[in-house]
């Protein structure tokens, strides 16, 4: 289809944009971030700023993107890019410094996509060149593969190896799930910057990527701190696995199922290859969960009714990062009014500056020594891994 037809066209939202859409409807507010910066002023500098921002916005077309009443989203390009129906970037020049208020809504885009965005200001205000954004082809594409018998046969397996699992996929809360409309966030850290080697290693020894490690220890935490045998959650894979959608701004990613199970006995002489035996089974939950991606199936419903509550392991990156190659100091601060959780639990791995564990989790469900307990397990369960397979 040509590019002037994918402007003219409507598309549903992707999984999880629809996800947040769906609960704007009761709450305009939900997934909605603000934050500002401060860069001292020079003469320039102000218009510099403006100009860079345009262009990387407009280089992407997510934020030219409607939302219709219905949930279809079509573009409409931005006569002032820095307004959008689900952003806002609002620039205020005072006698010494620049400050920008920033608002963004997740409906917007994943964790790479701000990435993807603070490249591209960057790029703008030095003059180099932007790689195009090809979000439009992408959507078209994924309306074509909603037609193909892959797609069917992905969803018929999903649902045939998952439908008729009754696991646990996330540790029991403290307070029912009914207990409030209104989620609290709790957030719980972890340095686990000690193991980076050992982790290298065990990642090299089992060809599993550190996402897969700690999805398989977070599991067996579930199944320790609930005692059970088996065990699910999801992970979040970013879906940019082609030239073409590495540089798209958008919620490419995807929540993957991933359920574990073990033997009852753990005496020391099976222990071994007990784990062992788990290092496979996530070796292939990994393998088929992405080979079947394509149907995304935690994030549709009626499935949503059970991995909504899933815990999701994420790789995750800090804006922090790219401060060094920005072309100007800058300071940031959060300004989020209040913390709502939007997630039951969501375990976050930082590799840089050290490898750090967050807990982001609803405190209105859990309390504070509950998941102490719970990054307890998983650190126990990692340590094993380490010291079985070395």
């Amino acid at each position: 289809m040509k590019a002037e037809a994918m402007k003219q066209t409507k598309y549903p939202l992707l999984p999880y944009s629809q996800l947040v859409w769906d609960m704007m409807q009761t709450d305009k507010e939900v997934y909605t971030f603000r934050s500002r910066a401060r860069i001292e002023k020079t003469a320039g500098r102000g218009e510099r700023i403006i100009e860079a921002l345009r262009t990387a916005i407009l280089n992407h077309p997510a934020f030219s993107m409607r939302v219709d009443e219905q949930g279809m989203q079509y573009y409409e390009r931005l006569n002032d890019p820095l307004h959008g129906q689900f952003h806002d970037v609002d620039i205020e020049e005072k006698e010494y410094r620049i400050e920008l208020t920033l608002t963004l809504n997740r409906i917007l885009g994943d964790g790479i996509s701000t990435m993807v965005v603070i490249e591209d200001f960057i790029r703008a205000y030095y003059g180099l060149p932007l790689e195009e954004d090809r979000y439009l082809e992408y959507l078209e594409q994924i309306e074509q593969n909603k037609q193909t018998e892959r797609y069917l046969a992905n969803k018929q397996w999903l649902e045939a190896r998952f439908d008729i699992l009754k696991v646990p996929v996330h540790p029991a809360t403290d307070f029912p799930l009914t207990t409030s409309a209104d989620w609290e966030e709790g957030l719980l850290t972890d340095d686990w910057s000690e193991y980076t080697d050992r982790l290298d290693n065990l990642q090299h020894s089992t060809l599993l990527p550190l996402t897969a490690i700690i999805s398989l220890a977070a599991a067996m935490a579930i199944m320790d701190y609930n005692n059970t045998t088996e065990a699910a959650l999801t992970w979040a894979y970013d879906g940019r696995e082609t030239p073409m959608t590495e540089h798209i701004v958008g919620s490419l990613h995807r929540d993957i199922p991933f359920a574990i199970s073990r033997n009852t006995t753990t005496t020391a002489q099976n222990d071994k290859e007990e784990l062992s035996n788990l290092i496979k089974q996530a070796s292939k939950e990994f393998r088929q969960g992405i080979a079947h991606s394509i149907y995304p199936y935690t994030l549709t419903p009626p499935h949503t009714e059970i991995w909504n509550y899933a815990v999701n392991v994420l790789e995750q990156t800090r804006p922090q990062q790219f401060v060094e190659h920005m072309p100007f100091e800058i300071l940031t601060t959060d300004m989020q009014p209040n913390n709502k959780a939007y997630a039951l639990l969501d375990i976050e791995i930082y590799s840089a500056p050290q490898l750090t564990i967050a807990y982001r989790y609803s405190a209105t469900h859990y309390k504070l020594e509950s998941i102490q307990h719970f990054a307890g397990l998983v650190k126990k369960n990692l340590l094993k891994l380490i010291y079985k397979n070395s």
